[in-house]
This record gives C-alpha cells, structure tokens and sequence, in this order.
C-alpha cells in the first residue's frame, strides 16, 4: 500500500487511524471507517472485509474516502457490484483514494462519483465508463497514461486543478454537459479525439507541457484563456458550437493549425504564437488584440471579421480569405450569419458577392511593415495608429468602402459627387459632420463618440503612406483614390481665410485634383462654349476691316507715294450670331486651346477674350491629359 498521507490536517470523515505515532504520524491512515466498525475497508480483519463486500449489491452506495486501494481489492469491490452489464456504483464516494498500480474502471457505471483528491499511481483506464451524473475529479493526479475513451458521461465532468504526471488520451467521448479542466497540469501529451463536448469545454489557466491534439472534436462554448500549450498544439477539424476564448494562451501550433469552424468569435487577446504556422480559422468574428506573433504566422480566415489593433509582430504574417475548399466541418451556421451581414442596412459598405470574403476591422498599432493582406474586405477597417503603413503589402482582391452614390437633382443641375475609394475613418469624419440624426449624405449613421473619429491630420498622414504604399507596388491607377483622400482632408484642414484652401478648391472644382478627366474637359468645353459666345458677340468686328492707299501726286508730275493704312475694327451691330461669326468663333476658340493665335482681327474687346481663353483653355486640357495619364500609367 502507498505510504500515508502527508497532509498534517485530519480529515473531515472518521478516519481509520491504523499506523498513527504520536512522535511521526499523529493521524495515521485516512480511510473511512466501514459502516459499524472502527477501521476502513483495506484494515479490517479478512473474514469482515469479505462480510462487508457480500453485502454489496448492483446500485449500492459505497464510501471509500481516504483509503488505499490496491488492484485486487478494486477488483473485488467491482466484482461485488457487478451485474450482466457490469459494475453498476451508486454514490461512489472515493475522495482522496489513493488507487494502486494500472487501477481499471472499464464497464464500470457510477452514479454520482466523487473522486476529489484521488490519487492515480498507474496508469488507470476509464474505456467504455459511464457516469449518470456528476463526476468530480478535482484535484486528482493521475501518474501514469490515463485512458478515457468511448464512455458515456451525463453529467458535468470536473477536472480542476488535476494533474497528469503521464498522456491523457480523451477519445470517442459526448459530453452533454460542461467539462471543466480549469488550472490543470498536463506533464505530457493530451488528446482529444471525436469528442463531442457540447455543453462547454473549459481548460482555462492551465499547462500542457507536451503535444496536445484535438483532432475531429465539436465543441460547445470553449475557454482556454491563461493556457500554456509548451508542445505542439494541433487543432484539426475542430467544430464550435459557440465563442471559442484563447485569451492570454501561450500557443505553440502545428505548421497547419485547423481548419476549425467557430459559430461565434475566435480570441486570441493577448496570446502568444510561438511558432511558424498557417492558421485555417472560420469564425463570425477572430480578435487578435494585443496578440504577440513571435513566428511568421499565415491566417487563412472565412467569413470572419478580423481585428489587428495592438498586435505585435516579429516576422512577415499574412491575412488572407481561404477560398479553397478543403476538408472542414459544417459551415451553414456560419453562411447564414454572413447573409444577413450583407442584407443589412450598410450604405457605405461594397461587398463582394462570396459571402466567405474575410474582413479587417483594425490595424490600429500593428506595424504594417510585416504585415500582408490578401483577398479581404477593408471597408471598416481602421488605419489610423498604425505604423508603417507607406510599407503595407495589399495584394489580390481587396477593397474599401465607397463614397455615397446619388440618383436625385440636388438644385439645378444633377449632384454627383466622384465615386472612390474612402477609409471607415474618413466615412465616420464626414458623417460626424452631418448635424442631423439620419444618413442625409449617405456616409451613413453619426458615430456614437466624437472621440473615435480621428482629425484631419492623421487622416491626410494614412492616406499619404497608402499611396506610398500603391506607387512602390508599381499601382500607379490604385494609387489614386489615395492621393483624392489626402488632397481631400488638406483642402477641408484649412480655413477659408487661407489662400491655400481657395487654391486646393479651385484645384478640385476645375479637374478633381487632376484625376478626373471628365470634369476637365466639361470645364474646358463649357469655357470654349462661353468664349464662342463672347467672340461672336464682343470680340469678332462688325466686317473685316479695310485697307485705303492714300498719296499726293507732285504739281510738277514725278513719283508718287502711297500710305496704306486700314482702319479699326468696328464693334458689332446688328445680328451677331450668325453662321459664319460662328465659323469664325469656333476657329479663334480650337487655337487657342493650343496656345495658337488665330490672326482673325478682333476688337479691342474679342483680343481680350482671346487671350484669356489662350491662358484658361490649355491649362484644362492640360489637366485632362494629367487626369486620363495617372489613370493608364504603369
């Protein structure tokens, strides 16, 4: 038997005694005593050991508490319970109980089963156990490989503060109600195969120190926050049921880390990735604030919303949307939730028509300098706080929310302000500006706080480094909507007392920073409209003036000398719009679009005119041309 209990406290129970010296052991064995005796069940005298066990019947209440059980004495209480389908515990109470050498429970029904503080020397075996309530386990140690594989438990299982000096292999297990494994010790590797552990999986604050695998498991709502996994942790086809919660866990994952299929959100605030890996995550939402990246980490992510505010990384990671199929578990909780993101109320928002489209949210603090997107929605993302964002790596499909799109008369002429590309900062900025309580500009709803709309500053600096970031990517045309938003925020940063914001208003009214063409030449047509106009009726003379020769012949004859003079163009009269003044206009207005003078005589008015238009004209076309260039260049 194993040596007593070094626990100085006496127990709560009448205990045995047997061994007790004042001088070393004042306590002695810990055991129950047996009903009407005064010594528990391993010290009583053989011939009342066996009467006490040919009393036990199949469902019988049993208090074993504190005592030392060795195999054969096990199998003898079994043996003694036992009925055609084995075993069958009432209220096994074996808090404490010290089980000798590989200890099997295997076919054993318990009803209630308390086995608090028991200690494991083997390696015990649970296969095929069942449990019709609850069944405690809190504080138990188990010294060597302990089995519980394809049992039948219909109570919570707890295992708080157990530990596990050998492998824990949980397999072919259903649990209906909620498994608490909080603050335990795992000395080496633990396994979870096809479990289904629908009523809660909590492993909170807890440490692994060899490989742990959940390999086809479903989970209900799971808890691993404060985990330390110091050996490989591979999550392999791993379904949810609820939010899954890694706050705080030290992970060290397998190089692929999934897939696992979340019905709520994946946390890992404040987590630690150890290792180099590619996480297959499909979740509603994944949080990685504050997590600590110390590897090159690849999150392939469907249908999730993925806030980055606050990571630290350390080596190249990459978010990207997984639209591969691959070998996952259901999905449909999943696609509905997405649906009805997508047919909400979401002006600004442009999304893509596959529904599994992952989306960033924040990047607030990340160091962008390491950090790739691929294939996500950024139409709420965040920018602003992040560093290094002129060195952001954007690649495949991706997208911002757009500006607002109307279809109504806004005064005389029909509104339309340029369709682009706009950050959720300057989204919220805009419709802070809207004083009323609803979407009147369609930039959508005020936000709640004024303080988490960003100023003008921050926004013209995130919207100059992601241009930066475009142009060095060699995405001259990407790059323009940028470079809108940052002339955007600096014309509206300066007051209207300022030459530089009646510059930049002028510098968007005539051609939209130079990128949009089409607002150029509409200003150019209707300048060489109004200048026909003018010419026709100012500029070109009432008839084209004529030369005279004049000269006096000498009294005496000999040569004579002519002046030829011709006389000032006349102002106008009369019908002025007439066909050929038109010719005449429209020819004097296409010279001077290229600074060319038409040699037409013109009043002292119409020279005015055309030199006017010979400054304006070609400055248009000019922006244009600039316009149409930044959209085509390489």
């Amino acid at each position: 038997m194993a040596e007593p209990s070094s626990n100085p406290a006496p127990p709560e129970w009448p205990h045995c005694g047997h061994g007790a010296a004042p001088a070393t052991d004042p306590i002695g064995c810990r055991g129950v005593r047996a009903p009407g005796r005064t010594a528990c069940l391993p010290h009583l005298e053989e011939r009342d050991r066996d009467r006490f066990l040919t009393g036990l019947g199949p469902g019988d209440d049993i208090d074993l508490r504190g005592c030392t059980l060795t195999e054969s004495l096990w199998d003898d209480i079994c043996s003694s319970l036992e009925n055609e389908a084995g075993p069958e515990f009432g209220h096994a109470r074996l808090n404490e109980v010290v089980f000798e050498g590989d200890t099997v429970f295997d076919h054993v029904a318990f009803g209630r089963a308390d086995f608090t503080g028991a200690v494991f020397t083997g390696a015990p075996s649970f296969v095929n156990s069942h449990f019709t309530e609850a069944a405690k386990f809190e504080g138990a140690e188990f010294g060597g490989t302990v089995n519980f594989e394809g049992g039948r438990y219909e109570g919570p299982m707890f295992f708080d503060r157990a530990a596990f000096l050998g492998d824990a292999i949980f397999s072919d297990l259903e649990f209906r109600f909620g498994s608490w494994l909080n603050h335990t010790r795992f000395e080496r590797d633990v396994s979870f195969l096809s479990c289904k552990l629908y009523g809660g999986f909590w492993l909170g604050e807890s440490h692994v120190a060899g490989a742990t695998h959940f390999l086809d498991c479903a989970l209900g709502p799971t808890a691993l926050n404060g985990t330390v996994f110091s050996g490989e942790t591979d999550f392999d086809r791993v379904s949810v049921a609820g939010g899954c919660n890694l706050e705080r866990a030290r992970i060290h994952p397998a190089p692929l880390f999934g897939p696992i299929v979340c019905e709520g959100p994946v946390s890992l605030v404040d987590a630690q990735i150890t290792a180099s890996t590619v996480m297959d995550i499909s979740a509603t939402e994944i949080w990685l604030n504050g997590a600590t990246l110390q590897e090159s980490v690849t999150l392939r992510a469907r249908y999730a919303s993925v806030d980055l505010a606050r990571a630290r990384l350390f080596f190249p990671c990459t978010v990207t949307t997984d639209h591969a199929p691959s070998e996952r578990p259901d999905e449909s909780a999943l696609a509905s939730h997405a649906l009805s993101a997508v047919t909400s109320d979401q002006p600004i928002r442009h999304w893509t028509h596959d529904l599994v489209t992952a989306s960033i949210v924040s990047l607030k603090g990340v160091d962008a300098s390491f950090l790739l997107l691929s294939d996500v929605d950024l139409t709420r993302c965040e920018f602003s706080g992040a560093h290094h964002l002129d060195q952001l790596r954007l690649e495949g499909y991706w997208h911002l929310g757009n500006s607002p799109h109307f279809d109504t008369w806004r005064g005389v002429l029909p509104f339309q302000p340029a369709r682009r590309l706009v950050l959720e900062e300057e989204r919220k900025w805009r419709a802070l500006r809207n004083r009323r309580d609803y979407d009147a500009q369609g930039w959508g709803r005020r936000p709640d706080r004024e303080q988490d709309v960003p100023g003008l500053a921050t926004l013209t600096t995130t919207y100059r480094q992601l241009r930066k970031a475009r142009e060095d990517a060699k995405d001259e045309p990407g790059a323009t909507d940028f470079y809108y938003g940052e002339m955007e925020m600096r014309r509206h940063s300066r007051r209207w007392n300022q030459a530089e914001r009646w510059l930049l208003q002028a510098y968007w009214l005539l051609s939209g920073y130079g990128l949009r063409a089409s607002r150029a030449l509409g200003w150019l047509s209707a300048s060489m409209f109004v200048t026909i106009l003018l010419m026709m009726g100012f500029g070109l003379p009432q008839s084209a003036p004529k030369q005279e020769a004049t000269g006096v012949v000498p009294a005496g004859g000999g040569r004579v000398s002519f002046e030829i003079d011709k006389e000032d163009p006349k102002n106008p009269t009369g019908d002025r719009f007439t066909a050929k003044r038109f010719e005449k206009a429209l020819d004097i207005t296409l010279n001077s679009v290229v600074f060319r003078s038409s040699g037409q005589d013109l009043t002292t008015a119409g020279k005015y005119i055309e030199m006017a238009s010979r400054f304006s004209e070609p400055v248009l076309l000019g922006l244009a041309a600039l316009a149409v260039r930044g959209r085509v260049k390489r």
